[in-house]
């Protein structure tokens, strides 16, 4: 028995809509992009660094996301992607690296093969250990490798990596006292970096400890060790860990809701050449000025346009309905206005079906008057923002799951208004159940909060990292290092060589939540920022936190630290989506790690879903059903958002693993932008806002204004 590493397969290809595929793409360009910009400025803080030691592109991202010139990312063809299910997958022992468990002997294999040949020799190999009761060695598998942040790895080994003579050469190893090329591992050390190789036969070690140099690095530079810039701090040496450790493989992976084939219409208004058709959608959605349209505009966009006809004709006799309906009940008695009135409004209804349809098909858009600041962002939206913080994208996302899921009876239910299938057995318990849902959802600050029955998301896997799952390894070697974004290795399909993508869609259970606007925006104003949120007349909420936006790129590098109101605002939602994830997971049994989340800054919600293949996928409506009160409860009680570590994160407000935080892989910031100061008031503020002192949390605000 041992370890194995997984090797990728050409699995059941999936079958995919358009628009995912489109989104998919869009997804890994802005992944892929924004890695390489992190990834190449790296030691931009240091410039002494920058001169002496350039970064390489190759050392960023996988050469197949590069284009010719080695300067952008460009995705490989569109027919060099293989889209598939993770339904196959291949498996192979790895490393091939064993020790004797008594006397330390080490040996190594190149190949499955190449270990066939010498198990025999293997089994025979005598022991000097005294604990041998057989005298003969007792293996086992070393759990240990080196890994790189290149992307690369190695079996531990006595025989080192070298750049000679034009090319990456292995030094194989003697022994330089005696000649010996039979070597045992000493591990007696508790830290694995200090375990070394010494001489079977006259013990002269192998080095001061063991270690390995990244072969592709060493390709790369073209630089012979220790000389050149490996002379400085080198870039080529690896890391040693656990196979079994996280920093061995970071798969890099991304997810998005996916509406497929409904609501076609708005996803288009996200792509590049839609700038019209969003901006004009913003300023419908949130209560900009729009300039309003005319017959005159209708008339025109209709005209010879033969599949348009209809419509033009539908719309032309509603018009002259309307005004000889009108001039009718200014000369009728009283007693015809009723009827009148009644088809009067049934043609108004038909005449706004047509410009409905005319903007739905986006050939009638009214223009937009927006504010400077929010066209300058929309405009730049896709250099300022990551898609999963892209407020304009999201504005988009959250309309669409309106009208696909939240707007739907059947989709989706309130806890404030339940169905049969979230009701207890008896009417009374309902109403009482639902009462009391109000009433903490009130005092929570929560507008509404319910069931969606089917949540529809699409995730990819493309790729992966070694040592860090971001683009630069902090200080390491005395300077920061590019870790490489890999693509998953090529497989075969139709006799073609492809980068494979695993694709899952789900459709599993999620609980939606959306905060009480009012309430956020009150609660905004009482914190002072030095942009304070403002609303004119008519106005929506998210017109005045789309005029506040801050640039939020994939890795949130460049963040400004300044008490500004989008990032409060941000931290709201961020910290109380982790605030429902932990008391969900809780009252669900659903690991904290199997939920994720989706924020919606400019609609003031979030989603919590179940983030899973498993047969638990019912366990949300299962705990709404068996402790729906107690959830609630338990949300608003104070001792929930209490930090069990000490005193330093209740000083700071901040938030640790013991209280807000969940696995890195399931939060959309890394664990970013989260602090419990902004739900109660335990000391302290986020770490964005330097002024000090304290601020009043969103839930004692709420309290002291009851």
């Amino acid at each position: 028995m041992g370890a194995c590493m997984a090797t990728p397969m050409a699995g059941e290809p999936i079958a995919l809509a358009a628009s995912t595929t489109r989104m998919i793409l869009e997804r890994l360009e802005q992944f892929s992009s924004a890695w390489f910009g992190r990834a190449m400025s790296a030691r931009n803080e240091k410039p002494e660094h920058v001169s002496k030691f350039p970064i390489i592109p190759e050392l960023c991202v996988d050469v197949g996301l590069l284009n010719d010139e080695r300067t952008a990312v460009k995705l490989p063809l569109l027919d060099t992607l293989y889209f598939s299910k993770p339904s196959n997958m291949g498996y192979t022992p790895a490393p091939l690296t064993f020790t004797c468990r008594h006397c330390g002997m080490f040996g190594e294999f190149s190949s499955l093969r190449d270990m066939e040949r010498g198990l025999a020799g293997m089994r025979a190999a005598s022991c000097d250990s005294p604990r041998a009761l057989d005298g003969k060695c007792s293996w086992e598998q070393l759990d240990v490798i080196f890994v790189h942040w290149s992307g690369g790895w190695e079996q531990a080994s006595p025989s080192l990596w070298d750049f000679r003579d034009g090319r990456t050469r292995q030094n194989f190893a003697n022994c330089l006292a005696c000649g010996c090329r039979d070597f045992k591992l000493n591990r007696a050390s508790p830290k694995i970096g200090d375990w070394y190789f010494h001489c079977a036969k006259c013990s002269t070690h192998r080095g001061d400890r063991w270690m390995q140099r990244d072969r592709e690095t060493l390709g790369i530079l073209r630089t012979t060790v220790g000389t050149g810039r490996l002379a400085g701090p080198t870039e080529v040496n690896m890391e040693a860990t656990p196979y079994r450790a996280n920093n061995a493989y970071y798969i890099q992976a991304d997810l998005f809701i996916d509406f497929q084939k409904s609501e076609g219409e708005l996803t288009k208004w996200l792509a590049k050449d839609a700038e019209d058709e969003l901006r004009a959608f913003i300023a419908g959605q949130y209560g900009f000025a729009t300039t309003p349209l005319t017959d005159a505009d209708v008339e025109h966009a209709c005209q010879d346009k033969p599949g348009l006809q209809g419509l033009l004709a539908q719309f032309q006799v509603a018009t002259k309905g309307i005004a000889g309906l009108e001039t009718m009940m200014a000369t009728t008695d009283d007693g015809l206005k009723s009827h009148l009135s009644s088809a009067l409004a049934a043609t108004k209804a038909s005449k706004r079906q047509v410009v409905e349809t005319l903007r739905e098909q986006q050939i009638l858009t009214p223009s937009a008057e927006l504010p400077a600041d929010v066209s300058l962002a929309l405009r730049h939206r896709r250099q300022l923002f990551d898609s999963r913080f892209d407020p304009f994208q999201l504005a988009i996302e959250h309309e669409m799951l309106a009208r696909a899921r939240l707007n739907v009876a059947k989709e989706y239910v309130s806890f404030k208004h339940l169905d049969a299938d979230l009701s207890p057995e008896t009417p009374e318990e309902k109403v009482s159940l639902e009462a009391a849902a109000r009433e903490r959802l009130s005092e929570l600050g929560i507008a509404d909060m319910g069931l969606i029955k089917k949540f529809d998301l699409c995730r990819f896997s493309f790729g992966y990292s070694r040592v860090s799952s971001q683009p630069v390894l902090l200080d390491k070697r005395n300077m920061n290092m590019p870790v490489r974004l890999r693509l998953f290795d090529r497989v075969k399909d139709d006799d073609r060589s492809k980068y494979p993508i695993y694709v899952v869609q789900q459709a599993n259970q999620a609980i939606y939540v959306k905060l009480n606007p009012e309430r956020v925006m009150g609660w905004l104003t009482s914190l002072n920022c030095v942009d304070p949120i403002v609303l004119e007349e008519g106005q929506k909420p998210g017109a005045g936190i789309l005029a506040r936006t801050l640039p939020m790129r994939r890795f949130l590098d460049g963040m400004t630290e300044a008490p500004q109101s989008y990032l409060y605002l941000y931290s709201l939602l961020h910290s109380y989506a982790h605030h429902v994830i932990k008391q969900v997971s809780a009252y669900s049994g659903l690991d904290v790690g199997s939920l994720g989340e989706y924020l919606f800054p400019a609609d003031l919600a979030f989603v919590i879903y179940r983030n899973g293949t498993t047969m638990d996928l019912g366990n949300l409506s299962a705990m709404w059903r068996n402790s729906g009160r107690a959830l609630l409860d338990s949300l608003l009680d104070p001792r929930s958002l209490q930090c069990g570590t000490g005193s330093l994160c209740t000083t700071r407000g901040s938030a640790c693993p013991d209280c807000q935080m969940v696995p890195e892989v399931t939060c959309l910031t890394s664990n970013k932008l989260l602090s419990r100061s902004v739900l109660r008031s335990i000391g302290g503020r986020p770490a964005f806002d330097k002024r000090g002192g304290e601020i009043s949390g969103y839930l004692d605000w709420i309290g002291g204004k009851k």
